[in-house]
């Protein structure tokens, strides 16, 4: 169906009444009946859907708690897999020449990891492009905190507006061609991302108790058992009143423990007759410890956007569960990969117009994702070419449709031209 066809269906009419498409937004942002009326922005902030400080928190965690600093560098090392630049039009030689001598003065490699973890922490990309004072290009990146990053709503344009506000300052708009704040999640009627570690930190301060007290835990696991001893109580004097005889006892189990405990690494222990001596093991006592421990470890990890099979926890997944977490894992990375493409592609296209260079599009491409799986990638691969080959076999395709089906390219003429790759 053509679509000129399509669009007469959907308006039931055989001619195209323009008058009946909206040509603006019916709808409206849920914040917009509560957007005050006033000139002072700090007053119209809107406020994400969670506590603005558990960002703090997140930053704390993935520094201090093993879980999330695992989960954090994981989706950072993993996403960080290299990238080439492609930039096509009459210059492009030229331009490819200036994005590498652009790349080495910002550090794209470093910048990237930056990037990266500011996506893990805060669930967006949260920078700004500062441009040199003549304008003849970029000058550097400066990473703009998301925990101090403030929306405002503007009817009039119907777009969520950027300020930074940070301790006493007054809040600054921030100007959208150089300032970007690029979400990987965000929840409807809300401008802002969506922390992947943030269903993490339910499970963090109890796992934080467990850390606090390890050294105390881990010499009680470390413990054959203790030993109980009891002595016949001493005798009360006649002139002694209920508080002294109390504190004499007292005295006299603090200096014998004392003694037993200096004595006992030795193998002695001297008592009088009549002192009972007793070694209780604890051993099954502490035997649920570790259960506890992993329980937490387990929702810490589920929590962070990880599959515990990925770091791991293999008790309790199967196969199939594995495989589904591993492509889960995969497209979190890849997801994670665009909005750095699409940062990175905005800063070299800004940079070679303010230099004047004239090129038609800058493609930026991460190298694929490390093979997980490489056997059972190479079983597909080989299954694939033998069905196949049984139909090029039996006539049923061409020989170009085989190569075709297998992604085997041609190779190119020798007077065609291909595309500046930087790396």
């Amino acid at each position: 169906m053509a679509i000129l066809d399509w669009i007469k269906k959907l308006f039931n009419t055989e001619t195209i009444n323009k008058s009946t498409i909206p040509t603006s937004r019916v709808s409206i942002e849920p914040i917009k009946p509560f957007t005050p009326q006033t000139l002072e922005a700090r007053f119209k902030f809107i406020y994400p859907r969670y506590p603005r400080e558990y960002l703090f928190l997140i930053e704390k965690a993935v520094v201090a708690n093993p879980l999330l600093s695992q989960a954090h560098n994981l989706f950072i090392t993993l996403a960080n897999t290299g990238h080439e630049v492609i930039v096509q039009g009459k210059d492009k030689e030229k331009a490819s020449k200036e994005l590498e001598e652009l790349a080495s003065a910002i550090n794209t490699d470093h910048l990237i990891n930056q990037l990266l973890s500011q996506i893990v922490i805060s669930g967006a990309i949260s920078a700004e492009i500062v441009v040199k004072e003549d304008l003849s290009g970029i000058q550097k990146i400066a990473l703009v905190p998301a925990s101090t990053i403030y929306f405002v709503y503007n009817p009039e344009t119907d777009e969520y507006e950027p300020y930074q506000w940070v301790a006493l300052t007054d809040p600054i708009k921030l100007n959208t061609k150089t300032y970007k704040y690029i979400p990987l999640l965000t929840m409807d009627g809300s401008p802002y991302a969506i922390p992947p570690l943030l269903a993490s930190l339910s499970v963090v301060e109890t796992f934080e108790e467990f850390i606090n007290e390890l050294k105390g835990l881990a010499k009680k696991i470390g413990l054959l058992g203790f030993l109980d001893i009891k002595f016949p109580p001493l005798p009360k004097a006649p002139s002694e009143t209920e508080a002294e005889y109390q504190e004499r006892l007292r005295a006299f189990l603090e200096k014998i423990g004392e003694d037993v405990s200096s004595n006992i690494n030795k193998g002695i222990f001297l008592h009088y007759d009549g002192t009972e001596a007793e070694f209780k093991e604890i051993t099954s006592n502490a035997a649920g410890v570790k259960e506890i421990i992993e329980l937490a470890e387990r929702l810490a990890i589920e929590g962070a956007k990880l599959q515990p099979s990925l770091v791991g926890f293999s008790t309790g997944y199967t196969e199939t569960w594995s495989s589904v977490a591993l492509l889960t894992f995969s497209n979190q990375l890849q997801s994670m990969q665009t909005l750095v493409k699409r940062f990175l592609e905005y800063i070299y296209k800004l940079h070679l117009a303010l230099k004047g260079f004239d090129i038609d599009d800058v493609d930026v491409e991460f190298e694929e994702l490390p093979d997980f799986n490489p056997d059972k990638k190479a079983e597909a691969e080989l299954k694939k070419a033998q069905y196949i080959t049984t139909l090029l076999q039996n006539n049923i395709i061409t020989v170009e449709e085989a190569r075709e089906w297998l992604g085997l390219s041609t190779s190119p003429k020798p007077n065609e031209k291909t595309e500046v790759e930087d790396g």
